[in-house]
């Protein structure tokens, strides 16, 4: 049996990727349109999409045409056009750099220029003393016309490392508005310019002087430039897919169902309504399929979770509800101003935590919002919510503990221990500021967000024929739906439960689409005892 094609897993660099035989998802397509153009381009995608691989690709190929895309969809499209010839490439990364201030950030954009100029055998006959990085790179590019191919990326990486201190982030600011100021001049004597980053500053000083930059961020013919389609997916993956069902006793279409459900739903344009998986969360998921569906994009690090509290703090009222859908114009889509002043729901999107949805207006047109793309970030906006803004706030192990148990116990059908585990959060945790026996609602509310920090497919009143269930959670071989129903006063606990059995059976709940074994569950959860005073399995 063939072994497959390595997973290229902390590969940033194109050419290690080919040379190991690792599996490269075939974009070139896309590049070679982008590779034909002149004008510059700008990307923004959130962090670990690939940007760092994919300014890796461009400088394999202006560098050493295709002898490194044999067997790819460019290679004989390249040839016509470049007919063998190659160009030196400026390659900055801004996130590999070693700062704490502007002045040395300077100084390391220059040594970087120098040690590029070595490297590709481009002569400075200049004394360089007292010339900051834009001057050298004008140097560089003037003196060598027609040559050379710039590449930046994660030019705002400074910028989102330096959101708790407005003044630096000002520093910071105001240099690369020099500094791309200075690469506004040499712009005609590239053959190519890219520059990747998180945030888009469109409209701001920093890009004021690149009035031809071409924001390839919002156009849907680049949509799926950047992470995995689920077609690709399958193409390229399916082996480790198969390996991992075994491992996790799935099957392959559960586990592609999975797959899709925790790590696909990214939509980066309202042009386009293709959506991609998270190529971070994929290849780590099956290089470690054992460990289970992971928040791997999440849990990678990164200044951005900042970013969601103080987002949860401009929510005056059920701050949870402003993270699940979000109502944004298109027009706040694309006008990012300023990390300090854009709508901070568009900038969630930006960063990933947020992607783009919508749904018919009832007038023949369509309402545009911003939701989480999939289980793993709505796990991760969860628990952040809960320990940062639920009052009482449950500590970090104390979620933790909950979360093992309720997935273990309804793995297992362990339903004597599942009703203890809903005692114990409904005693521990708040939701909105309210203790959870406020209300009926309440109740369900905070089971269902611990659900979700689980990582369990979950959904809050699902409709059927007959009506729309309290609670649904979806594992990949089962279905439970729970009816809950809070009992305020003494002698209404049996009522209630044969209130909730009764709705369960009559009304059909969950008997939905694509058919699994179901199990159906009523709880009585009684306010003055502050625990679940009745409970029973129903058909």
């Amino acid at each position: 049996m063939p072994v497959p094609a390595k997973l290229p897993l902390g590969s940033t660099s194109f050419e290690d990727l080919r040379r190991a035989g690792k599996i490269y998802v075939d974009k070139t397509s896309l590049i070679f349109d982008l590779a034909c153009l002149s004008d510059p381009l700008f990307l923004s995608r959130p962090r670990r999409f690939g940007k760092s691989l994919l300014l890796s690709t461009f400088e394999s190929l202006f560098t050493h045409g295709t002898e490194y895309f044999k067997g790819l969809e460019i290679e004989s499209r390249w040839e016509e056009v470049e007919r063998g010839r190659t160009y030196k490439a400026i390659h900055l990364d801004f996130s590999s750099l070693n700062y704490q201030n502007v002045a040395e950030l300077d100084a390391e954009l220059c040594l970087c220029l120098k040690e590029s100029a070595t490297l590709n055998h481009l002569e400075l006959n200049f004394d360089l003393t007292g010339y900051k990085a834009g001057g050298i790179l004008k140097l560089l590019v003037k003196t060598h016309p027609s040559e050379l191919i710039l590449l930046i990326d994660e030019y705002d990486y400074p910028l989102t490392h330096a959101l708790e201190d407005k003044t630096l982030f000002e520093e910071y600011r105001k240099y690369l508005q020099g500094f791309f100021g200075a690469v506004k001049s040499i712009c005609g004597s590239l053959r190519f310019f890219f520059i990747t980053g998180v945030g888009r500053f469109a409209k701001t000083s920093i890009f004021s002087q690149l009035n031809n930059l071409n924001d390839l961020t919002l156009n849907g013919e680049y949509a799926t430039l950047l992470g995995y389609t689920d077609d690709e997916v399958h193409r390229y993956f399916g082996e480790y897919v198969k390996d991992a069902a075994l491992e996790l006793k799935l099957t392959e279409s559960q586990l592609y169902a999975e797959l899709k459900a925790h790590y696909d739903g990214y939509r980066m344009t309202v042009e386009s309504d293709k959506t991609v998986y998270a190529p971070w969360s994929v290849l780590n998921f099956l290089r470690y399929a054992k460990r289970g569906f992971l928040n791997y994009w999440y849990e990678s690090g990164g200044a951005f979770p900042t970013l969601v509290i103080q987002y949860l703090k401009t929510i005056q009222s059920k701050p949870w509800e402003g993270l699940q859908k979000v109502r944004i114009t298109k027009d706040q889509l694309s006008d990012f101003c300023d990390y300090f002043e854009v709508p901070p729901a568009a900038l969630l999107y930006q960063t990933g935590y947020l992607t783009v949805r919508t749904e018919p207006n009832g007038l023949g047109g369509e309402r545009l919002f911003l939701a989480p793309p999939n289980l793993e970030v709505k796990s991760a906006l969860t628990k952040l919510f809960l320990i940062k803004n639920s009052t009482p706030a449950p500590g970090e192990h104390a979620l933790d503990e909950f979360c093992s148990s309720l997935y273990n116990n309804l793995k297992q059908q362990n339903h004597e221990l599942l009703i203890k585990t809903f005692d114990a959060i409904l005693n521990t945790c708040g939701y909105d500021n309210r203790e959870a026996f406020a209300s009926e609602a309440y109740v369900r509310d905070l089971i269902y967000l611990i659900l979700t920090v689980t990582g369990l497919s979950s959904s809050r009143e699902l409709y059927s024929a007959k009506g729309r269930a309290d609670l649904a959670v979806e594992l990949p071989e089962r279905r439970y739906i729970i009816e809950f129903k809070l009992a305020r006063g003494e002698g209404e606990e049996e009522k209630l439960l044969q209130e909730a059995v009764n709705q369960l059976t009559d009304k059909r709940y969950g008997e939905i689409l694509p058919e699994k074994p179901t199990v159906k569950l009523a709880v009585v959860v009684s306010a003055a005892k502050k625990s679940v005073a009745r409970w029973q399995l129903t058909k």
